[in-house]
């Protein structure tokens, strides 16, 4: 039986095994922004390995009572080793917006993240050894002696911890000052912060939400027919991945036939995730004034819509609308079992399609519908369209992306878009049909962010805005108008095609879709109505 441990010294033993053992992706990207070259950045490697390890010490020490600090070990090591295995598998940082999107995030896209290999992994480097501190017997001393030999080594690392960081501390500036990133991988202070952050500026809906555009009135021309508007929301659809885009493989095969098909081929989103993205864009707000608290705590575009005499519904085929649909009727389909569709990996996105040619036959009043998809939500890119629509391959089916090569990731990736291009091609087929009932119809399509394929070491999306690769940000964004609605709109093909060659991004959602229903409102801006310039409207 081992001999009796001095609780200093196991503190100082996982503050170690922490420092080098956990943050792989921590030193990945030290090294890479550093690119030793010479004697001093080796030695300025090994400042910030011994600072690190001085710091985490300190820390330990504070909690350095012996049920303490095995009860916070017991749950800290296993969840350091879960940061760290995501944060290597996908190449991502851990911020507040990551944090956000695991605890909205439903089972069935956490189970997409699981794997043999990361129950492995946080079992080796973290269920393991905080068993095994659980059967290092402690060194018995009495109190007074015990708190002097804790000071004494906390004084001792606060001591290394000056001498280490001084010889070194404009590199320390400069590197952490020019390299944000690297605070967002240091487990694991990144998740800590990250978590605080969350708890104390969570977005609780708000009792009172303050009415946003209760002034709203339709203002349809005489004898007008009424109209029904479909905004689709896609999921992680990069527009680097979109042929009509200028990507080299035909990804929108069906949609490249649909005649007046608008594509705005530059557009941004406000966000890299869903939690961000969503409420952002219809909020109203610009994304440089918007924050998840400020939307949570105003009425949306649904809302103004409503005070506008239009019908809304929100359907969900994914995780929820984060917010913005709950004040309207809403629909929500992920996971239910469908006839005409495959059961056993839930609900393609044709469902959202379901019953919508009924709804358009039996529309008498201004109808707005959202349609929210599961689109290319990764890492299981195979699971979210049809065996048909498995065009590029061979396609990687397995969620562990190191079992795969760039090209079959990809290539999975890439079958996703072509199926979104499917539903789309579907919808635009539906509305166009509408007018032969009375109804003008038209529909926008946006993704709330893009996706990473592996460019630069990065997988996925959620990476902070500032630092996000264009991937991430860059955005499809189209619409397509039924004849009669262009009319009664004076909008000419030509006038539209000439805007789609504008930036666009998504703060132009909100305000495109209420001037395109007619709805006067003090929230109303022009300027952001991608249609407005086509248009008759004064104002």
């Amino acid at each position: 039986m081992l001999k009796p441990q001095r609780p200093e010294a196991i503190t100082l033993a996982v503050a170690i095994f922490i420092a080098v053992a956990l943050n792989g992706p921590f030193w990945a990207k030290l090294y890479a922004a550093i690119a030793p070259a010479s004697l001093s950045d080796w030695v300025f490697l090994g400042a910030v390995g011994v600072a690190m390890i001085a710091l985490f010490n300190l820390v330990l020490l504070a909690f350095s009572l012996r049920p303490v600090l095995r009860v916070l070990l017991t749950v800290l090591l296993p969840t350091t080793a879960a940061a760290s295995y995501f944060m290597h598998q996908y190449g991502v940082v851990i911020d507040v917006n990551t944090i956000r999107d695991i605890f909205q995030t439903d089972q069935a896209e956490a189970g997409d993240l699981m794997s043999a290999r990361m129950v492995a992994y946080v079992a080796l480097l973290g269920v393991v050894p905080a068993l095994i501190l659980w059967r290092v017997r402690w060194l018995e001393r009495p109190f007074y002696r015990d708190l002097k030999a804790k000071l004494g080594a906390a004084a001792v690392s606060l001591a290394v911890l000056a001498i280490a960081i001084a010889p070194f501390f404009g590199e320390f500036l400069s590197v952490f000052r020019e390299t944000p990133q690297l605070r967002l991988t240091l487990t694991p202070t990144n998740y800590i912060a990250a978590v605080s952050k969350y708890a104390t500026k969570r977005e609780a809906k708000a009792k009172d939400v303050a009415a946003v555009g209760r002034d709203a009135e339709r203002r349809p021309e005489p004898n007008a027919r009424p109209v029904f508007f479909v905004i689709v929301v896609g999921e992680t659809a990069r527009a680097a991945n979109f042929s009509l885009n200028g990507y080299a493989r035909q990804t929108n095969p069906e949609l490249e036939k649909v005649k007046d098909l608008v594509n705005f081929n530059t557009a941004s989103s406000c966000g890299t995730d869903t939690a961000e993205s969503v409420p952002c864009m219809f909020s109203g707000l610009r994304r440089a004034d918007f924050s998840n608290a400020k939307a949570a705590g105003r009425e949306n575009l649904l809302d103004i819509l409503k005070h506008g005499d239009v019908d809304v519904l929100w359907r969900d085929n994914q995780s929820g609308c984060k917010g913005v649909c709950d004040r309207v009727q809403t629909e929500t389909l992920t996971g239910m079992a469908h006839p005409t569709f495959y059961a056993s990996t839930g609900n393609f996105d044709e469902i959202l399609l379901d019953g919508l040619q009924d709804r358009l036959s039996k529309v008498q009043r201004d109808t707005v519908v959202v349609l929210h998809m599961m689109g290319s939500h990764g890492p299981a890119y195979w699971k979210r369209y049809p065996p048909a629509f498995e065009r590029f391959t061979p396609a990687c089916k397995d969620a562990q992306f190191s079992h795969c090569t760039t090209d079959e990731i990809v290539n999975a990736y890439d079958n996703t878009i072509l199926y979104t291009d499917h539903v789309l091609a579907r919808l635009v087929e539906i509305l166009s049909g509408a007018e032969t009932r009375g109804v003008e119809a038209g529909m926008i399509y946006v993704s709330d962010h893009g996706e990473s394929l592996g460019e630069h070491g990065i997988y996925l999306h959620g990476m902070p805005y500032t630092l996000a690769p264009k991937e991430q940000t860059q955005i499809p964004f189209m619409a397509w108008l039924s004849p009669g609605l262009r009319a009664d709109n004076g909008i000419e093909a030509s006038c539209l095609e000439a805007q789609a060659k504008m930036p666009v991004s998504h703060d132009n959602l909100v305000h495109s879709v209420l001037g395109i229903m007619d709805i006067e409102t003090s929230q109303y801006d022009r300027r952001l109505d991608v249609f407005a310039t086509c248009t008759h409207h004064p104002s």
